[in-house]
């Protein structure tokens, strides 16, 4: 029996270090549909049951032109757990057009996020107070002239610590570009967007995306377009809007890899998406 627990140990724990070491979440940042607020999310490439769950800390970083950000109305995602903005820095000498914002993860310790493996996992959103032009988005830790160590001597950076991974967990960001930082929401007082339901699917996407639109309005003739992240259109469309659910199917062979925002606009009104992603066939 003895010989036995000595062979069998030893493999289990060969087991666990492999599964940790395969153990991968990404990091998500969007802009939704009302062109002002920012969701941030992460997609596990594994599953973590509990106790393997538990969160002991975690911190997002985003990246944006320097003295154009104030984030206001942080809104947590999942039950009882908190994030805060917990530091800032501006214009950092190895990155001097940029300020740093980091997100710290509060409910540390917590098992209350459940990571199901290619399932995206909202964590919190917030808002912009200031004016701002140029692009936002998640710091990359593999390329980014900030990381540490650096002159500020800040700990910045993407980082989520996680049982079942035995460490960090952190393997990227999902999206690598980044996103328009001023506020493209130009929908006009007179369009209720509590009577529009605006989707795109599938996200992301290889040859086609779908736009579905619920419309409580009178019909209309629209326009709708593709744009690329520097604001280029490179797709566009007229088409009819009627009362009730409308569904479009766009062709998308012609685009080359990357992330686009759709913008479907009318006489008095626009609404814009969050970004969807083309990839590679």
């Amino acid at each position: 029996m003895k010989s036995y627990k000595n062979i069998i140990l030893p493999i289990l724990a060969f087991l666990l270090i492999c599964g940790s070491a395969q153990a991968q979440v990404k990091f998500k940042m969007q802009l939704l549909n009302d062109g002002q607020t920012y969701q941030v999310s992460l997609v596990p490439e594994t599953t973590y049951r509990p106790p393997m769950n538990m969160t002991s800390t975690a911190q997002v970083t985003i990246k944006v032109p320097t003295g154009s950000f104030e984030i206001v109305n942080i809104k947590n995602l999942q039950p009882n757990v908190e994030w805060e903005a917990n530091s800032q820095t501006a214009a950092p000498a190895e990155s001097s057009e940029f300020d740093y914002l980091s997100f710290g993860l509060l409910s540390n310790g917590t098992e209350f996020l459940r990571y199901e493996e290619g399932l995206e996992l909202p964590l919190f959103t917030f808002e912009n107070a200031l004016d701002c032009s140029g692009e936002v988005g998640l710091m990359d830790n593999f390329t980014d002239p900030f990381m540490p160590p650096n002159t500020a001597q800040k700990n910045v950076g993407n980082q989520i610590t996680i049982a079942g991974a035995d460490g960090d967990a952190y393997n990227g960001n999902l999206i690598k570009t980044s996103i328009p930082c001023g506020n493209f929401s130009t929908s006009v007082e007179e369009l209720d967007r509590s009577l529009v339901n605006f989707n795109l699917y599938p996200n992301p996407t290889t040859e086609f995306i779908q736009v579905s639109l619920n419309w409580n309005r009178p019909q209309e003739a629209a326009t709708l377009s593709i744009f690329d992240l520097q604001g280029k259109e490179v797709f566009k469309k007229a088409v009819d809007i009627n009362n009730g659910n409308n569904l479009q199917t766009i062709e998308l062979n012609h685009l080359s890899p990357g992330n686009y925002l759709l913008e479907v606009s009318g006489t008095d009104w626009t609404l814009n998406s969050e970004q969807f992603m083309k990839l590679d066939k």
